[in-house]
Order: structure tokens, then sequence, then C-alpha cells
């Protein structure tokens, strides 16, 4: 009884920094979508998480160190995300690709603040080698899922010849594309209009798996076999 009784104020202490670290984390993603990259500053990440600027001193030593922490705090949860959706038992090829896209395009990934604050760090990637290692290497483990899932589907057969390194580019061109207009006309974006298109795509290269029979919302797909 008297070692928990010891240990438990180091741990709340380890709980209480960890929380103030994703709260700095959190008001770091917010300025990033709403300010910009040029426009968030430590001073006012500090004050949009509600502490002193030396608690953020604390935590990070530098907007670049805040800055590379929030970034992989981004991929890490869209990582789980979509891999979480594809990587549930018993799914076949067809319903792994569906599971993936409704990922892709959920509000809670698809949505114009995060979509911002991935653009403010592909703008500054170029010129900084650390955040276009970290986004390729996320950008990698993404085109990799949807480069087995073609895989898959084209092995299945019954489609004619496929080129599923080509077909899986093709996809991930049109979702980056379709991302980009969610960020810059969100009034007008609609997320089952954008897998519609996606699956509209799929149709035409995988016709025996992908059979769109419903035209107006809700979307149907269905599925082969």
């Amino acid at each position: 009884m008297a070692s928990r009784q010891a240990s438990a104020p180091p741990r709340k202490r380890a709980e209480k920094k960890e929380a103030t670290r994703q709260k700095l984390i959190a008001a770091t993603l917010d300025s990033l979508a709403n300010s910009g990259y040029a426009e968030t500053t430590l001073s006012k990440v500090s004050k949009r998480a509600g502490v002193s600027r030396g608690l953020v001193n604390f935590h990070f030593d530098s907007k670049e160190h805040l800055l590379i922490e929030a970034l992989k705090c981004l991929i890490e949860e869209y990582r789980q995300f979509w891999e979480k959706a594809v990587t549930r038992p018993g799914l076949t090829p067809v319903q792994r690709m569906l599971a993936l896209l409704d990922a892709d395009f959920h509000p809670q990934v698809c949505n114009r603040k995060k979509i911002a604050v991935w653009y403010a760090f592909w703008g500054e990637a170029r010129s900084r080698p650390t955040y276009l290692d970290v986004c390729a290497n996320a950008d990698r483990a993404f085109a990799s899922m949807i480069g087995e899932l073609c895989r898959d589907l084209a092995d299945d057969g019954g489609d004619g010849p496929v080129d599923p390194a080509a077909v899986a580019h093709g996809l991930r061109t049109m979702i980056d594309g379709l991302w980009l207009e969610a960020l810059l006309t969100p009034e007008q974006f609609d997320r089952t209009a954008a897998k519609r298109a996606c699956l509209q795509f799929l149709s035409g290269v995988f016709p025996r798996h992908f059979h769109i029979e419903d035209r107006v919302m809700p979307l149907k797909v269905r599925l082969s076999g």
C-alpha cells in the first residue's frame, strides 16, 4: 500500500505533463489551420492553449520541435484511423477498399481544419527536409495500402488486363484532388459524391468487383460474388 501511495504523485505529474503537451499540440494544429505556418508562433500557441510561454518552452525547446511533434501526431492519428478500418478481420478486398474510402472521407479525417494543416506542412516540406521525410513516410504507408488492395483486386481476376500500380496511383491522385476541393470550396464539397467519384473510377477498372447501382444518394455498391 505504501509503495502505491508513493508512486501516485509522480504518475499524476506525468499524466498532467502529457495532458499539457497534447493541449499545446492541439493549439498548434488550430493555429496552423486558421493562421498558416508563418503566423504560427510559440506566443500564439501559448495563448491559444491558455498556458504561459515558459511552459511551452519547458515542453518544446523551439517552434520547429513543436511543429514536428504536431505533424507526427496528425500523421499517427490519420494512419491509425484508416489502418483500423482496413484491417478488420474477414473483409474481402472489395470491402477493404470501400472501408479505406469511407475512412479517407470520414468527417474526422476529411475536414477543412485538418486538410489545411496538411497543406501547411506540405507547403513547407520542399525547403525543410525533416518535414519532407515525415510526410513522405506517411505518404508511402498510405500508398502501400492502396497498392496492396489494387493488387488483391487484380489477382482476383475477371476484370481483364489491369496495371495495379497505375490504378493505385490514379486513385491516390483523385483522393488528393478531392481533399483539395474540400479545402478550397468547403461549401460545395460533398463527401458522398467524392466517394462516388472514386468508385466510378474503380468500377471502370474493376467492373466485376464494383457495380454502382444507385446514382443518387445514398450510394449503394453491389459486391461481387
